[in-house]
């Protein structure tokens, strides 16, 4: 059984909150039998644990954090299902009540996210502007919020670089600098690397027998990048598209280069056996992607003859600008 607050559990991901130098508690009603476990989940993957067992009826953490970060707690009681709680750990303190952690800055400012998002009509036709406007609207009011950044990012992925960077800027500097706000500053370095009419960031991986294939090496050429991997079902579904491109354009000079994001390399050895490609696969460990700021796969960037980016692209605007460039 799992208890998290709505609008964290839509991201599925993340970190958060700091506060005073005193440290944190983090408490909360439980039974008198069993144990509690803290999780502070940081963005390099480390993930750091604490149990306590239960006493006087409740869980009760304490320590300090050197920043904001998300975090949970599970609680298991005897002969009970293990219920998890999400909250933002930060150094206040911390009490769960009615499912939800409050006291700190960060984790009554979640509060403000959910009531910003209670008050929208979900059916509304055009739903999804306006709760971007008001989640917008949310985080300028809170610029000292490591979470109010954190969750920038999350709601602001499809707005353009220039309102986007102008967004972040309304942070104080200490928040840009969190951990929290450290997805939304590569997204800025990101988007500026692979914006339309800059040199492409340059990289070397290894293909399937192990070779090392560089960008660099594919000048001359028009180059797709299509980032990929095995599990991605919209991957696999995308890549008789993807095939009747290169069949088109191939012989004009368009070189692809799939890059799969596949952490088991057995499987993407599979993968590449049942799609049977004819051009280059390499895979990749999590650095490339990050480089050209791939959020989500499928997806593809465009490189000119010179090494120049064309663009991300969805299929469509691919397609036609794959027919301008070279029929």
């Amino acid at each position: 059984m799992q208890r998290n607050n709505l609008l964290l559990c839509a991201v599925a991901a993340g970190l958060c909150a700091c506060g005073g130098s005193q440290g944190y508690t983090i408490e909360g009603p439980a039974g008198d039998e069993g144990y509690a476990v803290l999780r502070i989940i940081r963005f390099e993957g480390e993930v750091e644990k604490d149990t306590v067992a239960l006493r006087d009826g409740k869980f009760r953490f304490t320590g300090v954090t050197d920043d904001v970060y998300m975090g949970d707690v599970t609680v298991f009681e005897k002969e009970k299902e293990p219920v998890r709680y999400s909250l933002l750990v930060e150094n206040s303190p911390l009490v769960l009540s009615d499912g939800q952690f409050k006291g700190g800055p960060n984790n009554d400012f979640m509060l403000d996210m959910d009531a910003v998002s209670a008050g929208l009509d979900q059916e509304a036709p055009n739903y999804r502007e306006q709760l971007v406007t008001a989640m917008n609207a949310c985080f300028a009011a809170h610029p000292d919020i490591e979470a109010a950044a954190f969750y920038y990012y999350v709601f602001n992925r499809e707005t353009p670089i220039g309102p986007y960077e102008e967004g972040f800027n309304l942070f104080t500097q200490r928040v840009q600098e969190s951990a929290l706000g450290k997805n939304a500053r590569e997204e800025i370095r990101a988007r500026k690397a692979t914006g339309e009419g800059v040199p492409a960031p340059l990289f070397t991986l290894n293909d399937a027998n192990g070779n090392p294939v560089s960008l660099e090496s594919l000048r001359g050429h028009y180059v797709l990048l299509d980032f990929w991997a095995s599990w991605c079902i919209p991957c696999r579904e995308s890549m008789p598209y993807v095939k009747s491109l290169y069949a088109a354009y191939h012989s004009k000079g368009l070189e692809i280069l799939g890059i799969s994001t596949d952490s088991d390399a057995k499987a993407w050895h599979k993968a590449m056996e049942e799609i049977d490609t004819p051009w280059l696969h390499v895979i990749d460990t999590d650095t490339v992607a990050k480089l050209y700021g791939v959020h989500a796969i499928p997806t593809f960037f465009l490189i000119d003859p010179e090494g120049v980016m064309v663009g991300k692209m969805e299929h469509e605007e691919l397609e036609d600008r794959l027919h301008r460039l070279l029929d």
